[in-house]
């Protein structure tokens, strides 16, 4: 039986309406593969990551494992069924892993499958800082200054860019801590936290530690950020899984 110490939680079950797509941007094709699959390739390459999942919606579940399986991705462990939010697909899929009976210190890190450029050395530094302070979330250092425009009209003050970070994927926690956060989340009714990272803010998990992000790791979200994906398979910048 394969080991599954480190374990990739790839979140595949939103819609994506800004990027107007016809189908939910994960499953476009790029280059021939569903967007997807390029970010599952990112933790079938990497050495310390044991197995991956993917949380999608039923209707999608035949398509992700026939692609997964053509490709030959010999890590990919199966699917979780997603819920209506994301909050809800990553329960789903801490509930699917707690179902296999895996031990509390598993590590989970939990990933978009929109942002398919996520590196090598974004995986390990995840790891890394997990493994020796408990949780990790990736970030960037802002470099750009920030208005505050409650109309988005017009600017009535600023924020300082210094000592602000924008929180990216992956996100990663033990097992059991996951599991402790969605029983108080429950608890305390929380429903509908926009990430994993503001989820544990709003449960003070404090302190979060820094882990590598990098401005390549984008999400895909509007339709100039796939253009922008797709040239760059097209250009051979991205290896086509």
């Amino acid at each position: 039986m394969r080991s599954e110490r480190n374990i990739a939680l790839v979140l595949a079950g939103g819609y994506g309406s800004r990027a107007q797509t016809e189908c939910p941007k994960q499953f476009v094709k790029v280059g021939g593969r569903m967007v997807l699959a390029y970010t599952a390739a990112a933790f079938e390459k990497h050495e310390e990551i044991d197995s991956f999942y993917v949380v999608c919606a039923d209707y999608w579940r035949e398509r992700v494992c026939r692609e997964m399986e053509s490709i030959g991705f010999g890590k990919f462990s199966g699917t979780f069924t997603s819920g209506a939010t994301s909050m809800e697909s990553l329960r789903s899929g801490v509930e699917g892993l707690a179902a296999r009976h895996l031990p509390d210190d598993t590590v989970v890190m939990v990933h978009e499958a929109v942002r398919p450029l996520v590196s090598h050395a974004v995986i390990s530094d995840a790891l890394t800082v997990c493994r020796s302070r408990g949780n990790a979330i990736s970030g960037v250092e802002s470099h750009e200054s920030y208005m505050k425009s409650p109309t988005g009209v017009e600017a009535n003050g600023m924020q300082s860019r210094y000592g602000l970070f924008r929180a990216q994927m992956p996100q990663t926690f033990t097992l059991g801590s996951l599991r402790h956060a969605f029983e108080l989340a429950m608890q305390r009714g929380i429903h509908t936290s926009q990430s994993l990272f503001t989820l544990m803010a709003e449960l003070g998990a404090f302190p979060l530690y820094v882990s590598r992000g990098e401005h390549s790791n984008m999400k895909l979200t509007f339709p100039e950020d796939l253009n922008l994906f797709s040239a760059l398979v097209r250009g051979g910048y991205v290896e086509i899984p």
